[in-house]
């Protein structure tokens, strides 16, 4: 009993040290860094943690096979990867919601800043959101297409290649577009210089030399129109690729 309870005390101490060290962390950034440094955070959770996620299950379910309880299921696979990409779209935009606080709440944010004071409001509201809500499908659907053509090859090593070469050549080629006209560029952030754009599930924020007066003039329907395409292309290769044999369980 008593060493149980010196067990007990010892925990509770280091609890409180570690509560402690996280509330001096709070007090050492001001209200407004608190909120840039919970966008960071979020940013980073959405630009990396969660496309790393979302492969790493795909890639169990449609490339190893070590999850079969849903092809048995009697829809096609093309069928199940359009329902877990569409879980997967819904739960990336709440997380990606949670930074609008910021951009249209925080008095210095991206809103009062630059779209405020711009031609259109509107318009850059419209692309603020539809920049992001169609670089999600893109990504799925890549990811969907670089493990359905990976499949098919034979060989271990030419699987993996296959999967990196395609995710990597689309991404760079979108990249590129994105980023010729800039000076500089910056990823995985936002900045109140110019609209962040995407290059599939990559956010990228293009600087250009001088500060475009009105932030409109820094939209690229380009990056959306890339995405779009690459939603669709990727998206129509991924079904045949996975409604075939290699993929097709229990006879469906």
């Amino acid at each position: 009993m008593d060493e149980g309870r010196v067990q007990l005390q010892g925990s509770v101490e280091e609890l409180k040290r570690e509560l402690s060290c996280l509330i001096n962390l709070y007090f050492l950034f001001s209200s407004g860094q608190d909120l840039a440094f919970l966008i960071l955070t979020v940013n980073m959770v959405i630009g990396i943690l969660i496309p790393v996620y979302i492969y790493v299950d795909d890639y169990r379910e449609f490339f190893t096979g070590t999850m079969p309880v849903n092809h048995m299921l009697p829809v096609k696979t093309s069928s199940l990867f359009l329902v877990k990409s569409a879980v997967f779209m819904l739960g990336t935009t709440a997380v990606w919601s949670t930074t609008l606080l910021e951009v249209f709440l925080n008095p210095d944010g991206l809103y009062q800043a630059r779209i405020a004071d711009s031609a259109s409001p509107a318009l850059g509201i419209l692309y603020l959101l539809l920049s992001k809500l169609c670089s999600i499908p893109a990504g799925l659907a890549l990811i969907g297409l670089a493990l359905a053509a990976g499949k098919r090859q034979r060989k271990p090593l030419l699987r993996y290649l296959c999967i990196a070469v395609l995710i990597v050549a689309v991404v760079a080629v979108q990249f590129a577009l994105v980023i010729q006209d800039s000076s500089h560029w910056s990823l995985g952030t936002s900045a109140n210089e110019s609209f962040k754009q995407y290059a599939n599930l990559l956010t990228v924020s293009p600087i250009y030399q001088e500060q475009a007066a009105n932030i409109n003039d820094t939209i690229s329907w380009q990056s959306i129109g890339m995405n779009l395409l690459v939603a669709c292309v990727a998206g129509s290769g991924a079904a045949l690729l996975l409604n075939g044999r290699k993929y097709e369980l229990y006879g469906k």
